[in-house]
């Protein structure tokens, strides 16, 4: 679903009304449908806004600008930093970080045409370009930041305990059951043993707590949703069982490549640089950032950070990503997730590597994602059918942050450092 949209109605007369002067009125009708049509393309299905052209910040000189497709996740977290920066900065393209709620509606979009930059599933990007979508991963969007959720007051201690339990997991093609399917290895269990349902992500909380299952796995934060409400907690992380995991990634068309590969270079550089900020920087402010007690805290548009929150990078990406434009929730919520504990999720070492996606494959063809043109030696399909890692050798963005004289900037950040203790 998209974040926005707009509706047409057309006033009932121009379809009921007798003409006296029928080509007349059917010129005006024709007409009336063709502009119909036109501002539908445009509001509802921005057939003519990839790239646009924008003003910049100070209005000197126009600059392109490019829509990139999130979910409200913290594996996607770099897409709304990499927009925030983008909009305070006249040096580059703009990003804009469009929200979805669900994978199907995301993907629809980009088979249909109208969104050609967007986060999604691993494996499901190697089903879409296997499909014939022309699509390729450009970069990754983070490492870990999954877990396996169970009720607070539940028995159950390892994964074999489920043995027999319903586990929610959110997309038949997803890392995520990947897991699942590698513990079912380790642990030697059947098929029939666990039962698998696909459920919304941001709607696995409320099921386990209802009963509709005994266990979720999802990307955050919608494991820590459950915590922090006090009815669940972690069994499992992935970075203890399948380190450096993999949940998404950055996917761009091949249209935009043949396009506008320039565009491409610029988002991938702004993916790595908010990555290694939110992981490595230090203290100072991001532009647009200001603090609760500042003289600018009032000013329209500013994202504000309330007394006691803390001004690390990851407490500032919280706080931008949490914005109504952008994943609309709670900034403590996402507060958590970046903190407890710190390595829950990181935004580094996110270049494409060959060996990462081989095991992802070796997967994806033994559960049989790719059953409806299998890979063959007659038909092969790997690495380079669905990667292209030439946009991460091309060095990356300056942040727009505070210079060293106006903060405490230089050493660690004071809550990583407390995060860590």
């Amino acid at each position: 679903m998209l974040a926005t949209s707009a509706t047409f109605d057309l006033p009932a007369s121009l379809f009921f009304s007798v003409p006296t002067r029928p080509m007349a009125h059917l010129g005006k009708l024709f007409l009336a449908l063709a502009t119909v049509s036109l501002l539908h393309a445009h509001f509802n299905l921005h057939l003519f806004d990839r790239p646009d052209a924008v003003d910049s910040a100070d209005g000197s000189t126009t600059r392109k600008s490019l829509r990139v497709g999130h979910l409200p996740v913290t594996c996607h977290l770099t897409c709304p930093v990499t927009s925030w920066v983008s909009q305070h900065s006249s040096e580059r393209s703009e990003f804009v970080s469009w929200r979805y709620t669900s994978w199907p509606a995301m993907t629809e979009d980009i088979d249909a045409g109208n969104l050609d930059a967007a986060f999604i599933l691993a494996p499901l990007a190697m089903v879409m370009q296997r499909q014939g979508t022309p699509v390729k991963i450009v970069h990754l969007g983070h490492r870990d930041g999954t877990a396996i959720v169970v009720k607070k007051d539940s028995p159950y201690q390892t994964f074999e305990d489920l043995r027999g339990k319903r586990l929610a997991i959110p997309h038949r093609y997803s890392n995520q059951r990947i897991l699942i399917e590698k513990l079912k290895d380790e642990f030697h269990f059947s098929n029939s043993e666990i039962t698998l349902i696909d459920y919304p992500p941001p709607e696995m909380p409320a099921g386990l707590r209802s009963g509709q299952f005994e266990a979720y796995i999802v990307g955050e934060p919608f494991a820590a949703k459950a915590e922090v409400d006090g009815f669940g907690r972690v069994l499992y992380f992935t970075k203890d069982i399948w380190p450096n995991f993999i949940s998404c990634v950055l996917v761009v068309t091949e249209r935009l490549i043949e396009r506008d590969p320039d565009i491409v270079r610029e988002l991938v550089q702004g993916i790595s640089a908010s990555g290694k900020w939110i992981d490595e920087g230090d203290q100072r402010l991001m532009a647009g950032l200001v603090e609760e007690n500042s003289e600018d805290a009032g000013h329209a548009g500013a994202t504000v950070i309330p007394e006691g929150f803390g001004r690390s990078p990851r407490m500032q990406a919280a706080l931008i990503a949490a914005r109504q434009e952008y994943y609309n929730q709670d900034p403590e919520l996402l507060k958590f997730v970046l903190t407890r504990p710190i390595d829950r999720v990181s935004y580094s070492s996110l270049d494409l590597a060959e060996q990462d996606f081989a095991e992802i494959q070796d997967y994806a063809e033994r559960l049989g994602f790719f059953s409806f043109r299998p890979v063959t030696e007659d038909d092969p399909f790997g690495f380079d059918d669905y990667c292209d890692p030439s946009f991460e050798r091309s060095g990356t963005w300056e942040l727009p942050l505070e210079s060293d004289g106006d903060s405490t900037a230089g050493g660690p950040s004071t809550d990583r450092a407390e995060a860590l203790d």
